[in-house]
């Protein structure tokens, strides 16, 4: 990516064999060029959703203070500083529930998929903006929606938009509202599996138990207190708490990517017998095993789909089970799982179907 009359060297992580796939779009160039033409010296400057670093590697020299949600993020940023010949152990950063910022004059937001996720962001950088702040809103133009226009307009008074530069285009914001509209960080839901389930803005499933995790959860085996059991990309935790409920004493684990994730989770398990990982790797469970391991694995990420995080999950999880241990997995059908998973399990047998999802049951 050029920059600056400087090329930056970047890479995504985790690497993909996809070829097509870049760490940085249109997008974040489009928001580093007008930041650019904004001067950058001296002034406190923020950047948010910036999934592979590549705005905090280009703005290094500038000190900018990254919002982080994913842990893979933090690596992908770390790794891109150091191809790039850049101190690692300076990132400065905090997570979504408290931007630890103050006096922000400029900030850089890549504009995620999720509605709620985009509201958050602005809402925590309104609490830390100046009167002189200026929020720059980066999208791919295909992926434009009036919505981000209506929740930008609950914080700023003067919303415009950028013209279109390589499919990318920006929403420029500036003018924070004295009292702008304040919403709850998280929300409940009650489910009629008679749980009551809080969840961050932009965790999957927002609404309700989605299907696929339904199925899985009519499917459940039974427990034992002494089990030890993972939820692999946990989300808000809502197989952990449904386990909890079943054997109250059995010693869980809870791990995902995503920091509001973790963070939901907490909300709904409390700190007793519990284990939270805030990882993209089983491997940060410090080489555990366990009895049961359930996941209901992503390949929707932002605009992408890809299973090749799911399938390093997989093989992860073949090595944290137990000797006679299973591992769960709901997935839809068309993504053929089986195929990979006989590679790495013994034995891999279809406990269920509806037509669109199905239960995988993994031994070793």
């Amino acid at each position: 990516m050029q920059f600056d009359h400087k090329t930056i060297n970047l890479q995504r992580f985790p690497k993909t064999g996809n070829k097509s796939l870049r760490p940085w779009s249109a997008a974040d160039e489009l928001l580093l060029k007008t930041a650019l033409t904004l001067g950058l010296d001296k002034k406190s400057i923020v950047i948010a959703h910036d999934t592979f670093g590549a705005m905090a590697v280009a703005l290094n020299a500038y000190r900018p203070h990254s919002v982080i949600n994913q842990a893979s993020q933090l690596k992908a940023l770390r790794k891109n500083l150091e191809n790039n010949g850049l101190d690692t152990k300076e990132v400065i950063h905090s997570n979504p529930l408290k931007i630890q910022a103050t006096n922000v004059n400029l900030a850089l937001v890549k504009v995620p998929k999720s509605a709620d996720l985009f509201q958050l962001y602005l809402q925590q950088l309104h609490a830390v903006s100046s009167p002189n702040s200026v929020v720059l809103c980066g999208f791919l133009t295909r992926n434009f929606t009036a919505k981000w226009i209506e929740i930008a307009e609950l914080y700023f008074d003067d919303v415009s938009q950028s013209l279109a530069e390589r499919k990318a285009r920006l929403l420029i914001l500036k003018s924070p509202k004295k009292s702008p509209v304040k919403v709850p960080l998280f929300h409940s839901v009650t489910n009629d599996l008679g749980l009551t389930l809080k969840q961050y803005a932009g965790v999957f499933s927002s609404g309700k138990v989605d299907l696929a995790t339904r199925l899985l959860l009519d499917n459940m085996p039974e427990f034992l207190n002494d089990h030890k059991i993972l939820d692999l990309a946990c989300g808000n935790g809502v197989i952990a708490t449904y386990v909890r409920k079943q054997a109250p004493r059995s010693l869980i684990s809870v791990l995902d990517d995503n920091f509001l994730a973790i963070a939901s989770a907490k909300l709904n398990l409390g700190k007793d017998d519990v284990t939270y990982h805030w990882s993209d790797t089983v491997n940060a469970c410090r080489n555990e095993k366990f009895d049961f391991i359930f996941c209901n694995p992503p390949f929707h990420f932002e605009y992408e789909n890809t299973i090749e995080i799911s399938l390093k999950l997989f093989s992860e999880a073949a090595s944290a089970l137990k000797v006679n241990g299973s591992f769960y997995i709901v997935a839809n059908t068309h993504l053929n799982y089986t195929t990979h998973l006989a590679k790495l399990f013994t034995e891999v047998i279809q406990l269920s179907e509806n037509g669109k999802y199905e239960i995988l049951v993994c031994k070793k």
